[in-house]
């Protein structure tokens, strides 16, 4: 309420540190660790007090240890009764409870006690209604409490639930990411509930806001933003550029290479200090490069994470839990790294500074250029470049002339660059609905080791039938079983086009399975929120009743899931 007064008295001018959560209060300012790290805690038994916390550096990290109960509730609005619990304990099958209100509670609170989880995952829907609190509310009625401690009576939020961290999931069927979300925690200094549910601009700004804190600075209210400065249309259009992309080369190629500057945003912003403090000017951007910026110093923590895992991950055979661990962290600290960049000119980010955003824009065009320039002076032919991918293509070339571009590359442009993949052949599409012009990240190829790759058509597509997808691969591998691109065009080609006709009289002769032509597809909101009649949600239900109750009763559809909606369209 003082808070609140102050911002409208004339005397004040700027308040700070007032839009922090009290959860951010305390991890910034008391606590001082990273949520879900290690610690050792000293305890007080005779006062049952807590008197220190030490934050335990780890030199090897292991797998989350911890267990994860998936479930998802069912009501009859009508009668405001649960109908039924859907549960599902780490890889288990699902197990439904069914029958009268009180059974079913019976049966779901017997249930987390036996396998005793440390996560509660219910369905995004359960979680953002008063389903989840009136399911512990019931509970606690009838005497049952789903926690590993007995909660306070009476309440009915969800830290009723002690003992054990409640989550929402956004697939019912999809195993939630834990390790990424332990990433996405720490990062963003927050409790593994919050981390879940921020989207990247406010996971940012808190990492921002305890950075700044650590450093001794106080935290302007969100809403005192000024990110761009004014400038002239001029200036607007010559500067606010995105990256650069050159057309792909459409057709057959052989022995081609892709080369990547790994990491390339995050190392300009390093290597040029490029930052919302350190950048001035509208025409010229003047860059202060005393000491490290604000966004340098919190992009390089996570840089450095993100390489670790890569190298941890070699250690592991493939598809292992551990390597799989480390996949989850590698992504979700890619896409940390993502919106470190894409937020450094966002209206919403309390930092912004579009001059930073259009500085790496330019200086990752400039990258680009010069690349052009340095692997054509080496009679390499830049078939596609797209950002901070380029492939190249020279005739005969063996892998180690490539190696040698890269190393000059590197070299002159003062940044690590690697081979991404070495293709026997590679195919550059054009558009589908025009031959003449090209497509941007659609091609398909195989490596010189006989991996299939492809990117922008149904192979890689979630929705597509197996029947297709395994259709296709078999239908690259003929194309490419050959020595040359000469054998591709001739007896590959050839080859394809007798598998596409023996593959049409499969179809025609009903050989191939129903369950191979299902077309899948997810829906993020109930069905009565669509405003556009698609043709997954062309059906149309009154809004007295549940999706999930008319989609039994009317739908021509079979639903393996709730919440979001996962249609199998047949």
């Amino acid at each position: 309420m003082l808070v609140k007064r102050l911002e409208k008295d004339a005397r004040v001018s700027q308040l700070f540190d007032t839009d922090l959560s009290p959860v951010q209060q305390y991890l910034f300012k008391r606590l001082k660790i990273e949520p879900a790290n290690k610690v050792e805690v000293e305890y007080d038994e005779n006062t049952f007090r807590i008197i220190g916390i030490t934050n335990i550096e780890e030199d090897t990290c292991t797998p989350p240890p911890f267990s994860i109960l998936y479930f998802d509730i069912h009501y009859d609005l009508d009668s405001n009764q649960i109908r039924q619990i859907r549960v599902r304990y780490e890889g288990e099958q699902d197990v439904f409870f069914e029958g009268d209100e009180e059974s079913i509670i019976k049966k779901f609170h017997e249930y987390v006690v036996n396998k005793n989880p440390d996560i509660l995952v219910s369905s995004r829907d359960n979680y953002n209604s008063t389903l989840f609190y009136d399911l512990i509310t019931k509970m606690n009625a009838v005497g049952f409490d789903i926690g590993r401690e007995p909660s306070a009576p009476g309440k009915t939020n969800k830290a009723t639930v002690k003992g054990r961290i409640c989550l929402e999931s956004r697939s019912f069927h999809t195993n939630l990411d834990l390790a990424g979300l332990i990433e996405r925690a720490r990062f963003g200094f927050l409790q593994l509930g919050l981390a879940a549910r921020y989207g990247i601009n406010r996971l940012i700004d808190s990492r921002n806001c305890y950075t700044l804190i650590q450093k001794g600075f106080v935290i302007p209210n969100s809403h005192n933003r000024v990110h761009e400065p004014i400038r002239t249309v001029e200036v607007i259009n010559a500067k606010d550029k995105a990256g650069m992309i050159f057309s792909p080369s459409v057709g057959l190629h052989e022995n081609v290479v892709v080369l990547d500057y790994e990491n390339e945003y995050a190392n300009l912003i390093i290597k040029h200090n490029l930052s919302p403090e350190t950048i001035s000017g509208s025409s010229n951007p003047d860059i202060n490069t005393k000491e490290p910026g604000l966004l340098p110093i919190v992009l390089d923590s996570v840089l450095k994470r993100r390489i670790y895992f890569k190298n941890l991950q070699k250690s592991f055979s493939v598809k292992s839990n551990e390597w799989l661990w480390c996949q989850q962290c590698i992504d979700s600290l890619k896409g940390i790294l993502v919106g470190l960049y894409g937020t450094t000119g966002s209206f919403w980010n309390r930092f912004a500074n579009v001059l930073v955003f259009e500085e790496i824009n330019r200086l990752a065009r400039d990258v680009l250029i010069k690349t052009k320039d340095i692997v054509q002076e080496h009679g390499f032919e830049l078939l596609y470049a797209d950002t901070d991918s380029v492939f190249l293509m020279k005739d005969g070339a063996p892998i180690e002339e490539y190696e040698n571009v890269a190393k000059i590359l590197s070299k002159e442009i003062g940044l690590p660059i690697s081979i991404e993949q070495h293709y026997k052949f590679l195919v550059l599409l054009p558009l589908e609905a025009s031959e003449r012009m090209e497509a941007l990240k659609h091609y398909f190829g195989m490596t010189q080791s006989g991996e299939i790759i492809a990117r922008g058509i149904e192979i890689r597509r979630h929705d597509a039938p197996n029947f297709i997808k395994e259709f296709q691969t078999e239908l690259l591998y003929t194309l490419f079983d050959c020595n040359n691109s000469a054998e591709v065009l001739s007896k590959g080609y050839e080859n394809a086009l007798l598998l596409v006709t023996k593959t049409i009289d499969k179809v025609m002769t009903g050989e191939i399975q129903s369950q191979d032509l299902v077309v899948t597809k997810v829906l993020g909101q109930n069905i009565d929120k669509y405003k556009s009649l698609f043709p997954h949600v062309s059906y149309t239900f009154p809004a007295e009743s549940t999706a999930i109750e008319l989609i039994a009763r009317k739908c021509p559809f079979s639903v393996p899931s709730p919440s979001p909606y996962h249609f199998v369209i047949k």
